[in-house]
């Protein structure tokens, strides 16, 4: 009985694992995003701290009024909305909680979407990092081996 729990709690876990690896690394770059944690807050964000948000590379020309612009203050990504694309300046005015912003195109990271995930940001950032994907890929490995040790288990006693 406890191998067959053992079991399942192990594949579970690796079909999990698998799938947030193959978001990450296949089907967003694929889309054409990429994911960009924050971690920080500011007041001017659409974006919490911690979250997960999700970048387009696009030409900064291409940014009009309502979408959103996700630039960089600092360490800190920031999703604001553009309200003015002046190319002569090679600015973008941003809705901020105090007006407006202008932001100079070098700057800006991308075309953001409204959409985040909270809380995911950190993980993120930790598994795109050398020795979260490491770890991710050992921890990956000894639950495969938990999960065929365990199915043998259950295996022979039936």
């Amino acid at each position: 009985m406890a191998a067959k729990i053992i079991r399942a709690i192990s594949g579970i876990l690796l079909i999990l694992q698998c799938v947030v690896l193959i978001v990450f690394f296949g089907v967003l770059p694929l889309l054409g995003f990429s994911a960009c944690p924050v971690n920080g807050s500011n007041a001017d964000s659409i974006y919490t701290d911690g979250a997960l948000a999700f970048v387009r590379e696009v030409s900064v020309s291409d940014l009009s009024d309502g979408d959103v612009a996700l630039y960089y203050k600092g360490r800190t990504a920031v999703g604001s909305h553009v309200t003015v694309n002046n190319a002569e300046t090679s600015k973008i005015t941003v809705k901020t909680k105090n007006g407006t912003a202008d932001i100079p195109y070098a700057k800006i990271a991308g075309k953001g979407t409204e959409f985040s995930v909270p809380s995911l940001g950190k993980y993120a950032d930790w598994l795109t990092s050398g020795k979260g994907l490491l770890f991710s890929v050992i921890a990956m490995g000894v639950m495969f081996v938990v999960f065929a040790v365990s199915a043998f288990m259950v295996r022979d006693k039936e």
